[in-house]
Formats: C-alpha cells, structure tokens, sequence
C-alpha cells in the first residue's frame, strides 16, 4: 500500500476499513478496533458503523480503538493485536477480521458460532475451496474463545507470529464459506483499482 494504513484506503468510496465494521455491526454487539495508528481516525469509523446500524451509543464502549499493548513486541504482526484485543474484550467470544476483506459474509458470526457450538472448538475459522485439494483456510479472520488469550500470549512471547500456526495448536474448527470473493484480501494499490 505504499506505506499508507491500509485500513483507510480508499475502496469504492469508503475506507477498507468501513466496508469490514459495516459489515460486522449488525453481527456483533460491541465493535472494537486493533490499530497502531490514526486512532482517532478508526474511531471515527467505529462511531459511524455503530450509527449506521442504530446500536445505542451507551452500548458502546466510549473508546474502541486499541494500539498493541505495551508488553507485546512492536511491529510483530496481527497475534499482537488478537491478543490485545482477547485482553480488552469482556464477552466469552471475540470476533477477528482484517481490515482488509470488505466483502465478507452478513451470516459470517452465526456460522461460526454455530459451528463452534456442536464442536465446542475454542477457534473456528473459515474456508474456502481452493486449486488444491486442502481447502483455503483463513487465518485471521475468525471466532475466538477469550480463554485462548493464556496460552496465546505464552506462545507470542516464545516467538509464534504466524495466527496459522497459533490457531492449529489450539482447538479449533472451520467453516466453508462457497463465495470465495467473500475472503479476498485487498493486498495491493492493485488489487483496489481491479476491484473498483
């Protein structure tokens, strides 16, 4: 992205980031933000998305938006921000997604939580058919069980980094989701304009 906070680029007239909370509003009772930069910008965001989806404004929390916590190794990556995120969450279940997939599913936390439910895994990913006989899972996009944060951080301080590995050492679970498109990441100023 050319050094630009991916999260507020521009796509089809709103910021990446927008396309993701709108998304998310309806599905989750309280937005929260992981971000390390333009705070105020991202909070902005998540106060409109809260409008937008007439969620009273004494059901959100006063702020949302959360930078890495102090503890945690700077610029190491989005477990930073999961774990900061499972840290400042009081509910039992944390929903993830990147700033990146504006395109994903309005049955995305039902799904998941269902799933999560007949499995009683603590993660549930979704997925994506692939060229490949392996499904394409999605690694920072899913439903978390807070009580993973212990273990999580334990392994963040031991030198895990990639969520991919983190998730398959936990229990965890998947979701197939046929729209492929629904996951696409927006990776590039290139990808933006073939999209747009």
């Amino acid at each position: 992205m050319q050094g630009q906070d991916k999260g507020l680029v521009d796509y089809q007239g709103r910021p990446l980031a927008a396309w993701v909370l709108s998304c998310l509003a309806p599905q989750c009772d309280t937005l929260r933000i992981s971000a390390n930069r333009n705070l105020a910008r991202y909070e902005q965001l998540r106060q409109e998305a809260n409008k937008a989806c007439a969620r009273p404004s004494d059901a959100a929390p006063p702020v949302g938006v959360y930078p890495d916590d102090p503890d945690l190794e700077p610029r190491s990556g989005p477990l930073a921000g999961i774990i900061t995120a499972m840290r400042h969450t009081d509910t039992e279940w944390l929903m993830v997604a990147p700033c990146d997939m504006p395109h994903l599913p309005h049955d995305l936390v039902a799904r998941l939580m269902q799933q999560a439910a007949q499995t009683n895994a603590d993660i549930v990913i979704p997925c994506t058919e692939s060229s490949t006989p392996e499904p394409r899972f999605h690694w920072v996009c899913g439903l978390i069980r807070k009580r993973v944060c212990p273990d999580t951080l334990h392994q963040f301080v031991n030198g895990e980094r990639k969520v991919g590995h983190w998730v398959r050492s936990q229990s965890w679970s998947s979701v197939t989701f046929p729209d492929t498109s629904a996951f696409a990441n927006m990776n590039s100023l290139e990808t933006l304009r073939g999209r747009d």
